[in-house]
């Protein structure tokens, strides 16, 4: 399944970007790279990745998500990873990211905690 996003900006200033497929290096990957660093650029630093519909997270998907988070957290803002499948849960385990990301077991905990 190629990697897709949706963003939805909600009334708190929370922006939500629900993320599916694979998170690889490509195309995609690079415009869901860009499309985060605009929203930074506008002020959109508090941000959600709705991750339950993404299947596979492979080197450059763990690298833009430590960027984007620096970035979030450079603007003032962050970032939180919200109800991460088991097997990308697994693979930030792996590379020990599970401790440098905020990561919650759902969406409204997600949104909640950056409210």
């Amino acid at each position: 399944m190629p990697f897709e996003t949706k963003q939805t900006d909600l009334a708190s200033g929370v922006v939500v970007l629900a993320v599916a497929g694979s998170m690889t290096m490509g195309g995609e990957l690079q415009r869901f790279e860009w499309q985060v660093e605009r929203l930074i650029k506008e002020n959109k630093n508090r941000l959600v990745l709705e991750a339950s519909q993404l299947t596979y997270l492979d080197s450059a998907g763990i690298g833009v998500l430590v960027k984007i988070s620096g970035l979030a957290k450079g603007a003032g803002g962050r970032l939180h990873l919200a109800a991460p499948t088991e097997r990308v849960m697994n693979t930030l385990k792996m590379v020990s990211l599970d401790t440098l990301l905020a990561i919650d077991a759902s969406l409204d905990a997600a949104v909640a905690a950056l409210g």
